[in-house]
C-alpha cells in the first residue's frame, strides 16, 4: 500500500510482496473481481448483445489462414475467457492445449487428433479424402486463467469453477511482482512452453493493446523483433514509452496509435525507417473494429 501511495505501478509495488498467504489473498481477490466482470459479459456475448471488439478480426484471420499453416497462434497474460467466449460465438475452433471431461490436463497430441478431419481434395481428374487440420487458434494463456486451477498436484482446466472456485484447489493466476517469474518456474510446462515454441516458430507478429510492461513475457518477442528483424504490427490507442524504445530498436516494426493534438482523435503510423510519422486525421484505425473493417475488409 505504501508504494501504490508513492506512485508506484501495480507491477512494482507488488515486487515487495513475498509472503504466500499475502500472495494468495491478492490472486484470490482478484481472481474474484475478474469472475464477476466475466460472467456478466459471458452471458452478454452469448446472446450477441455485446460483441468482443476483436471478435470481427479473430474471424478474419482465422478464414484467411494459408493452407501450409491452419493455426493461428494467441498469446495473451490476461486472465479473462473473452477470446474463448468469440471463438464460441463464432464457431471457430480452438484449444488451450488442454484436454479430458470436466477436469481437463495438459495433452497437445490429444488436441493436435480431436482437431483433425477428413476433408476431399482433387486428385487428378478424381478425389479423394485426407485428413487434414482444421483451421483453428491455440490460445496460450501465460499467466494462467480464471478456469486454470491447481488440483492434485497438477494444473487443471475447470470451467465450473471458474467463477466460484472450491477452497481446495487455487487459482493459477501469476499476479505481477517479482515473485511472478518462481511461480512461472512451477507451471511452466503448462502455462509457457508451448507459447515459447510458437514464439520460436514465428516469423510476423501482431500486438493489440498491449503495452509491452512484462520483460518476462517480452524477452524472446523482443530477440526475433529486433535481432532477428521479424516484422510486427502494434495496434494500440497509446504510444508508451517502452513501445517507442523497442521500436527505435526494431527494423520492421510497425506502429498504428492515436495522434495527438487537433481537434479529433486521428491515427499515426510509423516506423524506425521513416522519418516522423504518417497521420491520417479522419481516421481512428488504432481502434480494432475500424482498423479490421477499413484495413482487412471485415
Amino acid at each position: 500500500m505504501l508504494c501504490l501511495e508513492k506512485g508506484f505501478d501495480l507491477e512494482n509495488a507488488l515486487n515487495s510482496v513475498t509472503d504466500p498467504g499475502l500472495l494468495r489473498a491478492v490472486t484470490e481477490i482478484t481472481g474474484s473481481f475478474i469472475a464477476a466482470v466475466d460472467r456478466e459479459f459471458a452471458y452478454q456475448i452469448a446472446q450477441g448483445s455485446v460483441r468482443w471488439p476483436a471478435t470481427r478480426l479473430l474471424k478474419k484471420l482465422v478464414d484467411t489462414l494459408p493452407e501450409g499453416d491452419r493455426i493461428l497462434h494467441i498469446l495473451t497474460p490476461n486472465y479473462d475467457m473473452l477470446c474463448e467466449y468469440a471463438c464460441d460465438y463464432e464457431d471457430i475452433p480452438y484449444t488451450n492445449g488442454f484436454a479430458g471431461s470436466i477436469e481437463r490436463k495438459t495433452n497437445w497430441s490429444a488436441v493436435d487428433c480431436s482437431l483433425r478431419t477428413l476433408e476431399r481434395v482433387p486428385y487428378g481428374k478424381r478425389f479423394q479424402r485426407i485428413c487434414k487440420q482444421k483451421k483453428h487458434v491455440r490460445i496460450y494463456k501465460v499467466h494462467g486463467s480464471l478456469n486454470y486451477f491447481f488440483h492434485r498436484n497438477a494444473v487443471v482446466e475447470n470451467n465450473a469453477w471458474m467463477w466460484d472456485p472450491p477452497d481446495f484447489a487455487p487459482r493459477v493466476m501469476i499476479t505481477p511482482g517479482i515473485s511472478k517469474y518462481q511461480t512461472l518456474q512451477s507451471y511452466r510446462q503448462e502455462l509457457l512452453q508451448s507459447a515459447d515454441a510458437a514464439i520460436n516458430n514465428a516469423s510476423h507478429f501482431l500486438f493489440l493493446g498491449y503495452g509491452f510492461n512484462d520483460s518476462h513475457l517480452e524477452e524472446y518477442i523482443k530477440r526475433k523483433l529486433v535481432t532477428q528483424s521479424c516484422h510486427g504490427l502494434i495496434v494500440t490507442r497509446d504510444l508508451n514509452p517502452r513501445i517507442q524504445a523497442l521500436l527505435d530498436q526494431s527494423d520492421n516494426l510497425w506502429l498504428v496509435c492515436r495522434s495527438e493534438g487537433g481537434a479529433t482523435e486521428g491515427t499515426s503510423v510509423s516506423n524506425k525507417q521513416y522519418n516522423g510519422s504518417w497521420v491520417l486525421p479522419d481516421a481512428q484505425l488504432w481502434d480494432i473494429g475500424e482498423f479490421t473493417e477499413r484495413i482487412l475488409g471485415g
